[in-house]
């Protein structure tokens, strides 16, 4: 379980393979475990040198009261790429994850060589969300336990979402070794009820519409299409230059966990040629616009 100091705590992280650097993003309340669904072992023998970490306050490493907003992840991140004395570095994020990454990409321009979003919902985004869409409303007992789209849209909008997390948080898995049971556990109670975490990652720090205009890094964009986030993809698509937005069929909100080949398929060619990846997929669009008119 090897662990670095990473801007005065303990960050555990670990590394696997070969060839260019990869980081892979968690998202909130998760781990790097999630990666071990077949994502890091696929990108390992595409030729890929892996790092998975622990967000600060998660899995094992190290939990602080506050520092959970993108801003403070994102530099998290850039201290601990300079420890592992990793210069460029492909990343990829889901959800929150996703929105560390974009930050750090704002942050420190030049070091991202590409970046994938994993159906993130960047704080700036919100308003795009389609949560009445969810079909996770109609999952048996929801209605019941008191989750439904007007709790949500009551909670969303409360400065503080600790109660949202902790509801949350309760509901019985579907999936995974917690399947059946709730994943508030012992470890996750402490971060949500003892950090700043539930205000924190709600923080835009910065990261507004504007500054992603400017991102000049080539990003790739997955998101599921019967996701509640699915309609960020093409609003990305149009607002960075070199962002290519998917919408994958028949996937939700954590098909990068869940079905991770869908998403394979998509980021192992975007991590090999990240700018031609983009400037091929656009080429192509732009073909097929002629080719119909």
């Amino acid at each position: 379980m090897p662990k670095i100091s990473v801007r005065g705590i303990e960050i555990h992280y670990q590394t696997r393979g070969e060839g260019p650097d990869v980081v892979l993003i968690h998202g909130l309340s998760s781990s790097l475990a999630v990666w071990y669904n077949g994502t890091l072992p696929t990108l390992v023998a595409a030729g890929f040198r892996v790092t998975v970490y622990d967000l600060r306050g998660h899995g094992l490493s190290e939990m602080t009261p506050s520092g959970y907003s993108s801003a403070e992840s994102a530099e998290d991140l850039k201290a601990f790429l300079d420890a592992l004395d990793i210069d460029r570095v492909l990343l990829a994020g889901h959800s929150f994850g996703g929105a560390i990454a974009m930050h750090f990409a704002v942050l420190s321009p030049g070091r991202a060589r590409g970046l994938v979003l994993l159906d993130s919902g960047m704080a700036c985004l919100r308003y795009l969300r389609k949560m009445r869409d969810w079909d996770g409303w109609q999952r048996p007992g929801m209605k019941e336990e008191g989750f439904t789209a007007d709790w949500f849209e009551e909670v969303e909008n409360q400065e503080d979402m600790s109660e949202y997390l902790r509801k949350t948080l309760s509901i019985p898995r579907l999936r995974g070794f917690r399947r059946g049971h709730s994943a508030y556990s012992p470890r996750l109670k402490k971060l949500v009820e003892e950090t700043r975490v539930g205000a924190e990652f709600r923080e835009l720090g910065g990261l507004t519409e504007d500054r992603l205009r400017e991102v000049e890094t080539p990003v790739l964009a997955l998101y599921g299409s019967i996701s509640p986030n699915r309609v960020m993809a093409p609003h990305l698509g149009k607002l960075m230059p070199n962002c290519w937005p998917v919408n994958l069929a028949g996937l939700g909100h954590f098909a990068a966990l869940h079905d991770p080949q869908p998403i394979l398929a998509n980021m192992i060619p975007f991590f090999e040629e990240p700018g031609e990846f983009v400037r091929r997929a656009k080429e192509e669009q732009a073909r097929e616009e002629v080719n119909a008119t």
